[in-house]
């Protein structure tokens, strides 16, 4: 079954930062926020993307097998 995109309000959520803190991420490309792309007027992250940045983030940065 196909997972919904990930929206701003969600991925803040999952990081337990503000949207704002989100909404950077994207425009410097950094963290997860480089994950993200427009859809319409609205910012969008694929969750498997999301969940594999963060299983890098748990192996110090390399990529998990």
């Amino acid at each position: 079954m196909r997972k919904p995109l990930a929206t701003v309000p969600e991925i803040a959520e999952h990081y337990g930062v503000p949207q704002k803190t989100v909404h950077r991420w994207h425009q410097t490309k950094t963290g997860p926020g480089a994950l993200m792309f427009p859809v319409g007027r609205y910012l969008r992250a694929r969750w498997e993307d999301i969940d594999r940045y963060d299983a890098e983030q748990a192996t110090g940065g390399q990529r998990a097998a």
